[in-house]
Parts: C-alpha cells; structure tokens; sequence
C-alpha cells in the first residue's frame, strides 16, 4: 500500500437471533483476521435475549443493539451499519450473516480485490459443510456463468477463474465487504423482504452504480445449525416460499435484474421437487409468484405473512 493512503478503517456489522454458539464461533473468527477490523464489531440483536447480550460483553471490540422484534437480516443489518457508520473514521463495513466462518485472510483479500477493481462492493465464495459451493455471486460475463455452475468445490471454481476479481450483477450477501460511499450513495437494505433477497437487491443496486466484484482466492464457510427436526420441515417450506415471492418480485420489478427471469422456472421446479406436487403446495408456490410478479409485494409485507400463515396452518393440519 502506498504510504501516504491511509489505512483502511474497517468495522463489522452482524445480523443475529438466537444463534449464540454460532455467534461466538464468528466473533472468535474475526479475533484472528489478519486484517485488523479497527471500526469495531456492531452485531444487531433480533428480538434480543440476555444471553446475547452476555455473550457481547465479553468481547470489548463488540457493541451490542438489542432489537425488540426478528423481522429478518435486512433490519438488523440495517441498525448495525448505522451504528458502525456513526464513527467517521470507517471507511468498509464487512457485512456479515452469523452462521459464517471466515478465515483469517478473508478482509484481506476482499480489500485486495476492490483496491485492484476499483469496485465498491466485494464478496467471497461461499461453501457448505460438505465442501461444496453454497452462494455464489452471478458473475457479469455470461460465459463465466456456466464455468461456476459446473463447479462443485470452490477449489474447482477457483482453478476455472483465477484469483482475479470478476464483476458481479449480483451476491449472496452472507459475507460483504461495502465502501462507506456504496452504503451511503445507494442506500440502506429493503426492509420489506423478511429473507433471502434483500441482499441480492442491494448487490445489485450497488454493482449497477459503482461496480461489485467477486473473487475466487477468497473461500468463507457457511455453516449454519442443524435444524430442529419439530420444525423443519415448516421451516424450509416457509423460506422456500420468501425465496420465490422475493425472486419474483425482483425479476420483474426490479431495474438491475431482469436477468433473475430466467432463473424463475428452476426454483420453481426445485421447489415442488423437494416440498411434493401436492394441491396445498402448488397453490402457495402460484401465491408467491403472484404476489412477489403480479401484484409487486416482497415476502415482508403483509402478502407474505398471509401466504405463510396460510402454508403454516395447512402444515400443522393433522
């Protein structure tokens, strides 16, 4: 680095709710970053618990924001990138899910990546517990599509793209690197998709704007905890539902994502794979679909808690 440009001051924001154990494997993860995260660690509390805030405490660079409700990541990411962004000094906010595990060089290659690109926005790739791919970003060059959807590891992926960072129209936001400038110019994440979207939504709001990139040298586990087997099953139908309503919504509603068309049939189909063909359950994939395409409401509004609500109580008949 230049010795006359000022270090990065870089803080972390983190979304949480009742995941103490993963939340202290994260904030144990962060301790050991090779890349100093001098802005402070700000983890957002959904529906806070006491145990959470004890859990905080302990660590002195960590402040904790109780939150009063769980309505999603994207408020709760909302409050900690406030917070973080009350000291000037910050320039990066790391953006971050609480079921990921990134390794000591993680802020250091995502500043590498955005220094080299000049884009404002980086992600890593992300893998599961078995090793595989789990969240990648859709690169902005077709022909790099398909090279990362044959991949099955990440060390796959990283052999068929290099090192070098690529520009993204879109990322799964469990691990983020933002300039102050993209959160500040582009504005905070939508609040109104309960989950899974709102991070696509402001990936691809930034990347139209002021570039993003993805790159392959950077590989984050994301290992969240295992289900509970009373509520399993209720739970993934219930965020399969906001994927699709959210999905909907932004393939045709939103001005960066037109592209998101293409993918609609396959969640779909994905969708009635692994939740069955019954009638219960391919009326509240068509509800999701209009309410997300035709009547342009995301999966935090009312339209959406009707749709789960309906789809929780059809579940739990006997």
């Amino acid at each position: 680095m230049n010795p006359t440009t000022p270090s990065p001051c870089v803080a972390a924001a983190i979304a949480t709710y009742r995941r103490d154990a993963e939340l202290a494997r994260l904030l144990e993860a962060l301790r050991k970053s090779d890349t100093p995260l001098s802005g402070g660690v700000h983890v957002a509390d959904n529906a806070s618990s006491g145990e959470t805030c004890a859990l905080c405490a302990a660590y002195p660079e960590v402040t904790w924001l109780p939150r009063p409700v769980n309505n999603g990541p994207g408020p709760a990411w909302n409050t900690a990138i406030a917070n973080a962004l009350r000291n000037s000094a910050v320039t990066h906010v790391l953006v971050l899910d609480d079921d990921v595990v990134p390794p000591p060089d993680t802020l250091r290659l995502l500043l590498d990546a955005m220094k080299t690109s000049g884009a404002a926005t980086a992600a890593p790739l992300l893998f599961d517990e078995h090793g595989h791919l789990w969240g990648f970003p859709e690169p902005r060059e077709t022909a790099l599509r398909s090279a990362i959807r044959r991949a099955t590891t990440p060390e796959e992926c990283r052999r068929a793209l290099g090192d070098a960072p690529h520009p993204f129209c879109w990322a799964t936001g469990a691990c983020m690197l933002y300039t102050r400038r993209a959160l500040e110019n582009s504005g905070p994440f939508r609040e109104d998709f309960w989950m899974l979207g709102e991070d696509l939504e402001l990936s691809m709001r930034i990347s139209a704007s002021l570039g993003g990139v993805f790159t392959a040298q950077s590989l984050v586990p994301h290992r969240p905890p295992p289900a509970n087997p009373a509520t399993a099953r209720s739970a993934h139908r219930l965020k399969f539902l906001a994927l699709l309503q959210n999905l909907a919504y932004l393939a045709f509603h939103s001005p960066h994502s037109a592209h998101l068309r293409s993918y609609l049939a396959g969640n779909f189909k994905r969708y009635v794979r692994t939740e069955g063909c019954g009638p219960g359950t391919l009326w509240d994939g068509w509800c999701a679909f209009y309410q997300g395409a035709l009547c342009r409401q995301p999966a935090g509004t009312s339209a959406g808690a009707r749709l789960r609500e309906r789809a929780t109580r059809r579940l739990n008949r006997p």
